[in-house]
């Protein structure tokens, strides 16, 4: 669910008909209807298109994805639409991490209002976080073993990415304690009483570094990965990442799940491994043994309070669901559980 930007789908269609044919080198590539897909996030504006050309061995077809640069309604106050196309392209040519094609970049907004960049379409199936995958959905619909298996995958593919040797591109930490008491203003969470005694708990127990720092996703969730069966076909959605202690990843990936379950008040589905097995699998993957898994569980849980924080507003200033949309309670509850957990 996002706010969507009003766009005149036969303009857009043309300017990216010309691009791309010079992108691809096919003077008569021809695009198909522009299409929004039903599920879209805040990160950017995505649209979906099918592209027929004429290839060097005959007709060739392909579907693709345009994102662009979000603009009025972002949701990060630093969205650095560049660093995450590149770092797409660089997994997908350097490592094993799955992720969906990077086909090209476009700097200039003059074309399409921002800067936009083109993906290669991965076809397959996400856990959807509205309604929760535990309560409909395919996950909820397969066999317990089935699920199990999705989520090793899950855990595995995010120890694969915590193995990527350093990459050429700066991306800079990722989410620190006093940028995100810095941000507080623009997520419009400053004054909220949970969000400044997490702030408060973690300036005071800021770990020391345990190895050098990683490759982190930075929004490590099911709902960030498209599977095929139970196999991670791709991982979705680069806007966070940085470098920094694995156990960040590791804990969002927890605290999302646990949101989607406890904190909406639904039972979490059968067969999904708890987080104790979670920890224990994702260690022998990396072969690292979880540091301070305490004070990313309470980052994690302050993070995403203050993101829905701003999610919530933007969809209640626009009217897209109703004013007691319990997104933001749900996630300051949970904080609150999460403080209490761990002794604070």
């Amino acid at each position: 669910m996002a706010v969507r930007v009003a766009r005149d789908p036969d303009i857009t269609r043309k300017a990216l008909t010309g691009w791309l044919a010079d992108r691809f080198g096919a003077p008569d590539l021809r695009l198909g209807p522009v299409t929004v897909p039903p599920s879209t996030g805040f990160s950017a504006e995505n649209l979906v298109v099918d592209a027929t050309w004429t290839g060097p061995e005959g007709p060739a077809r392909r579907r693709l994805v345009v994102r662009i640069a979000p603009t009025s309604y972002r949701l990060h106050p630093r969205p650095r639409f560049w660093q995450q196309y590149h770092l797409q392209r660089l997994l997908g040519e350097r490592t094993d991490v799955p992720v969906a094609p990077a086909l090209g970049f476009e700097p200039d907004p003059g074309l399409l209002g921002a800067p936009f960049c083109v993906l290669g379409h991965v076809a397959g199936l996400v856990p959807a976080d509205l309604p929760s995958y535990h309560r409909e959905g395919w996950l909820h619909d397969a066999p317990a073993p089935m699920r199990a298996a999705a989520w090793r995958n899950a855990v595995e593919v995010l120890a694969r990415i915590h193995r990527v040797p350093p990459l050429p591109l700066d991306l800079g930490p990722a989410s620190q304690v006093e940028e995100l008491a810095a941000d507080l203003d623009f997520y419009g969470c400053a004054t909220d009483p949970h969000i400044r005694a997490g702030i408060g708990v973690l300036r005071a127990a800021v770990p020391a570094q345990a190895g050098p720092p990683v490759l982190l996703w930075g929004d490590a969730r099911l709902g960030n990965i498209v599977f095929d069966g139970v196999a991670v076909a791709a991982v979705l959605d680069w806007e966070l990442a940085g470098v920094g202690a694995p156990e960040s990843d590791l804990a969002w990936f927890l605290h999302l799940d646990r949101h989607l379950s406890e904190g909406i008040g639904a039972e979490r589905l059968p067969g999904l491994p708890d987080a104790a097995t979670t920890v224990a699998h994702w260690a022998r993957r990396t072969g690292r043994v979880p540091h301070a898994l305490d004070f990313h569980r309470v980052h994690a849980a302050v993070r995403f309070a203050a993101y829905t924080a701003r999610v919530t507003a933007l969809l209640t200033g626009h009217r897209l669901v109703p004013a007691d949309f319990p997104l933001h309670r749900n996630a300051t509850r949970l904080l609150a559980t999460t403080l209490k957990e761990v002794g604070t």
